[in-house]
Formats: C-alpha cells, sequence, structure tokens
C-alpha cells in the first residue's frame, strides 16, 4: 500500500456546481505522495456520479456517497477512511494556497511532536465587488502561548496529525459550527499547536454555505461556547471577519425582498469571478517570506 504523508479528506453535499470548481484545483495541487478522500452526503444533483467518474480515472482516491447525519458526521466518516500521515480539511466552496499547505505540510513532516498547524486566511462575501478581509486567529495564538488560554481558529486552516486524533477526539457532532467548537476544545488541552503566519485560504460566503443556511443555530452555539470556554473571552473580542462577514449577509438577507434577490444564476457567476482574484492574492502574499511560529505549551 502506498505510504501518503497527507490526505484531503472534502466532505459535500448537493453543491455540483462549486464542487467542479474547486475540486479539480486540489486535485492538480495533489502530489503523488497524497491522496484525495471526499464524503458526499448522498446528493441528489449529480455529485456521485461526477466523483464516481473521477475515481474510475484515478483523480481521487476515496469515495464514499451515502446520507449522514451532518458535516461532522461526513467529516468523522472521512477520517477513518484516511491513510496519510497527515490530514487536510478542505471545504467544496473555499479556496486554499496549496503552495503555503505543502510548506505547512514539510514542517510537520520534520515536527512529529506536532498535533495541529493553523494559518489565518481571507473571508469575502459573493459580490460584484468582493473585498478581501484577512483574519486575525494569529493573535488568539500569541495569547494562547502566553498564558493557555483557548483561541478561535477557522476548520479551513487544519492541518492535523492522525496519530494525534485519538488524543484530540473526532468532531463533535452536536454542532453546526464544528471548527470553532473544535478549535476551542484543543486549545483548551495540552496540543502541541503550530502556526503560519501567512493568509492561506479564502473563505467565500455564499448562500449555499452551511454557515448561511443554519446560521441562526450557528449564532446561538457561538454565545454557548463563549459561556463554556470563558477563558477565551479575549479571543471572541479579539477581529473574526469571518463570523462578522456572515452576521452582516444574515442581516442583508432579512432585509431584501425575493424578487429584488440576485437569482442563483447571478450568484454563481459572481461566485466564478472570485476564483482567479483569490487564487492572485495567494501569488501575490508569497512574494512576502512567511515562517511558522512553534507551540511552547
Amino acid at each position: 500500500m502506498m505510504q501518503y504523508t497527507l490526505s484531503y479528506v472534502l466532505t459535500t453535499f448537493n453543491k455540483l456546481d462549486y464542487l467542479k470548481l474547486t475540486l479539480p484545483l486540489l486535485i492538480q495541487a495533489c502530489e503523488a505522495d497524497e491522496e484525495i478522500v471526499v464524503v458526499d452526503g448522498g446528493s441528489t444533483d449529480g455529485t456521485k456520479a461526477y466523483l464516481e467518474d473521477l475515481f474510475k480515472e484515478k483523480k481521487i482516491h476515496v469515495v464514499l456517497s451515502e446520507k449522514d447525519k451532518g458535516e461532522a458526521h461526513g467529516i468523522n466518516k472521512a477520517l477513518f477512511l484516511t491513510n496519510g500521515e497527515l490530514i487536510k480539511i478542505i471545504t467544496d466552496d473555499d479556496l486554499y494556497d496549496f503552495v503555503a499547505i505543502q510548506a505547512c505540510k514539510k514542517y510537520m513532516l520534520q515536527h512529529p511532536e506536532t498535533d495541529v498547524l493553523g494559518f489565518d486566511g481571507y473571508s469575502c462575501k459573493v459580490a460584484e465587488k468582493p473585498k478581501f478581509e484577512k483574519t486575525n486567529f494569529i493573535e488568539g495564538f500569541h495569547h494562547w502561548k502566553k498564558d493557555g488560554s483557548a483561541f478561535l481558529f477557522c476548520g479551513l486552516s487544519l492541518l492535523i496529525r492522525k496519530s494525534s486524533l485519538p488524543y484530540l477526539g473526532l468532531f463533535n457532532a452536536n454542532y453546526k459550527i464544528i471548527d470553532m467548537e473544535y478549535s476551542l476544545r484543543i486549545t483548551s488541552m495540552k496540543s502541541k499547536i503550530a502556526f503560519y503566519t501567512g493568509h492561506a485560504f479564502v473563505n467565500i460566503i455564499n448562500p449555499a454555505s452551511n454557515s448561511v443556511k443554519f446560521y441562526d443555530v450557528i449564532r446561538k452555539e457561538y454565545h454557548k461556547l463563549r459561556r463554556t470556554y470563558p477563558e477565551a473571552r479575549l479571543n471572541f473580542r479579539i477581529n473574526n471577519p469571518i463570523l462578522m462577514m456572515k452576521e452582516r449577509l444574515n442581516r442583508i438577507a432579512l432585509k431584501v425582498q425575493p424578487v429584488t434577490a440576485p437569482n442563483p444564476e447571478t450568484l454563481f457567476m459572481l461566485y466564478q469571478n472570485i476564483i482567479p482574484k483569490g487564487l492572485g492574492l495567494f501569488d501575490k502574499n508569497r512574494i512576502v517570506p512567511f515562517q511558522i511560529l512553534e507551540s511552547t505549551s
């Protein structure tokens, strides 16, 4: 059996149009010692056939298509299907700087004591003139190194050592806001965490995003997490543009009448226009050298 260094894990459900744009980027970036594991939650829009074709063409390595009980359930199933030493979670409608991920992978392989590596990124809303806002989760990392307080960071940045999962645990299926719950949980433990100082993802907030569809539930969970991890209260006040953007999008959606809202075709076209801009942003950022900050916990 091939000894994979990295497993890319992707879950999806009824987002074929988005998947046809983002998955080829992952396939193109996937190296010989890496694998792509895709779990589909029982889509009815042609996703299953599309994935099966890619599997037959040996462009992806593992495919599972069946009904699940939400994103956490799908990711957990995918984790059990991986063969890589490291696991990188990928979403079906966001962008990633795979050059930066390779640098992070190299660091993790050279530092087997590291359980998790995270990094910052950008967030933008689907619009005619998208505004890319930087996340600032690294500030939470600095506080964590100083006093051990739990901190938030985005699931889009998660790079996990598979052998650390028995300690870190799986994703909590009781939550919709699974990445925030997971990041707070693992940073409240005695985990070994490193942080890349660059910005290596673009969270594209669109009406098909789970965080938009389940916004009301997620907002309640956000406040629940604040009560569960009171030591992270400072970190909750640190600029979190992903959550702020979702709040603004939700407020706008409540005010916009259905007859004036952009139709799905227009929204998807705007989404497509963001992709080259986001990829160009990664190229521009790599002009500046970045480093990986080590854990001291």
